[in-house]
C-alpha cells in the first residue's frame, strides 16, 4: 500500500529533498509551501481523498524578514516569525489529527542542531533560533499527548555539508518498540532530535 505523506515548508531545501526521496519510493506526496489557511484547506480536501495521511512532515524554519542579533531584536517581525512557524504548525497538525489517525501516525520535523536550547550555536537570528525553540516544545507537547494513542515522532537535523542520512531516510525508519518490553527498551518511547550521523542532540 502507497504511503500518503504530507510534507510543509518545501520551499526550504531539506523539505524539498525529503519530498523527492518519498517520491522515489513511490509514496504518494503532497507538499505545502506557506503557512496558509487556505492552501492547508486544499491539500487537506485533497488528501481525503486518500482516506488517511501516513506522515505529517514539518520544516518550519524561517529566518525574520531583517537578521535579529540580540539587542537589535524587531519584536514586531520577531511575533510574525514566531507566528507563521509555531502556530502555523499547530493548526496544520490539529487539522491534520483527523487523517493521521486513520494512517501510520508519525509526526516528523526538520530543524537545525544549531538551535538547541541547551547547547545553541545560532547567534546572528534571534527570531529563528526562538521559533525554533518554540517548535522543538510544541512536538514533545504532542509526543506527551499523542504517544499513548500510538504515533511515533522524528525530529531531525540534517548536516548543512549534506553528509549523513537523508531527512526522507530518517522520517521512514522504524525504531524498536515491543509492548511486551520494558518501557525503556523501546526507542519508541523517546522522542529525541538525531543529526545526520545519528547522534543524538541535547534540546
Amino acid at each position: 500500500m502507497k504511503e500518503i505523506v504530507l510534507i510543509a515548508g518545501t520551499q526550504f531545501k531539506q523539505a524539498a529533498d525529503a519530498a523527492a526521496w518519498f517520491r522515489q519510493q513511490g509514496a504518494t506526496v503532497y507538499e505545502l509551501s506557506s503557512a496558509d489557511a487556505a492552501e492547508r484547506a486544499e491539500v487537506l480536501a485533497a488528501i481525503e481523498g486518500e482516506g488517511r495521511l501516513d506522515y505529517l512532515i514539518v520544516q518550519a524554519t524561517h529566518r525574520g524578514g531583517n537578521v535579529q542579533p540580540l539587542g537589535q531584536v524587531d519584536y514586531q517581525d520577531l511575533a510574525r516569525v514566531f507566528d507563521q512557524g509555531v502556530n502555523g504548525a499547530h493548526a496544520l497538525v490539529e487539522a491534520a489529527l483527523p487523517l493521521l489517525r486513520k494512517g501510520k501516525k508519525r509526526l516528523g520535523m526538520i530543524t537545525s542542531a544549531a538551535t538547541s536550547t541547551r547547547e545553541p550555536k545560532e547567534t546572528r537570528d534571534f527570531a529563528f533560533a526562538m521559533t525554533q525553540a518554540g517548535l522543538h516544545m510544541l512536538w514533545k507537547l504532542y509526543f506527551n499527548k499523542l504517544r499513548p494513542e500510538g504515533f511515533t515522532f522524528r525530529v531531525f537535523c540534517p548536516e548543512e555539508d549534506g553528509s549523513g542520512i537523508s531527512a526522507g531516510k530518517y522520517m521512514q525508519m522504524d525504531f524498536c518498540y515491543d509492548p511486551r518490553e520494558d518501557y525503556i527498551h523501546n526507542e519508541e518511547n523517546r522522542i529525541v532530535m538525531r543529526d545526520g550521523h545519528m547522534r543524538e542532540i541535547s534540546w
